[in-house]
């Protein structure tokens, strides 16, 4: 019930943080676009907080990890509007901590390193035109570190539901939705994305992340 309510009121917060930081960065308010950004961020991070505290750590979670992952996401936000590369190195960490968690709770599978090379794969796959300017710019091969990352990530969680219960489905689901909205962000790294797949991305984002916090409920 406390999830429910907690739910309810979070969820327009979010939204309307999502919509102000839209709406600075078209008035040209970049600076002030991280506020609202990472006032939705926090919502989520209030979330798995107040998940900690009232399901406790029931099943030996160990929810703490999940909660430094969110933190770090949160540092990300901030950081990704002064700097592309020091916002994408936080969410590398951030995305270290969830593996961590996952290896943690015995959910590594060998089928994971065939998700890993596929889903790393379809990456690269989809950024070749762009990795052909690291021959000007060697920077962009260190770019590299970040979806191999994300994608050890999303290949693990896909493999906890049916390792560990139906309740990982939100861990896996986060993951997925998480690794989507970074593949768009990318993109929009080399080429401006389009108004409505920019709000896609930060919105899938966002669900990836309140997905994740979800996992403090059980």
């Amino acid at each position: 019930m406390l999830c429910a309510i907690w739910t309810a009121l979070a969820l327009p917060a979010i939204i309307a943080g999502m919509i102000l930081h839209r709406k600075a960065e078209a008035w040209g308010k970049s600076n002030w676009a991280i506020l609202p950004k990472c006032l939705s961020t926090w919502m989520i991070v209030g979330n798995a907080i107040l998940g900690i505290w009232a399901a406790g750590d029931r099943g030996g979670l160990d929810k703490k990890w999940i909660l430094a992952a969110l933190i770090l996401f949160l540092m990300a936000d901030g950081f990704l509007q002064v700097s592309f590369f020091a916002g994408m190195t936080v969410f590398g960490a951030g995305h270290l901590v969830l593996i961590a968690w996952f290896l943690t709770r015995g959910a590594f599978h060998p089928i994971s390193i065939l998700w890993w090379i596929l889903f790393l794969g379809g990456a690269l796959l989809l950024f070749r035109k762009e990795m052909e300017r690291g021959r000007e710019k060697p920077l962009l091969y260190a770019m590299l570190l970040y979806p191999a990352v994300l994608m050890g990530m999303t290949a693990i969680a896909v493999t906890l539901p049916t390792m560990l219960g139906a309740d990982y489905l939100w861990a896996a689901a986060g993951a997925v939705l998480f690794a989507v909205s970074d593949l768009m962000v990318g993109k929009g790294f080399f080429r401006k994305l389009s108004p409505p797949a920019d709000a896609l991305a930060l919105g899938l984002y966002y669900a990836g992340i309140f997905c994740i916090s979800m996992m403090t409920w059980f």
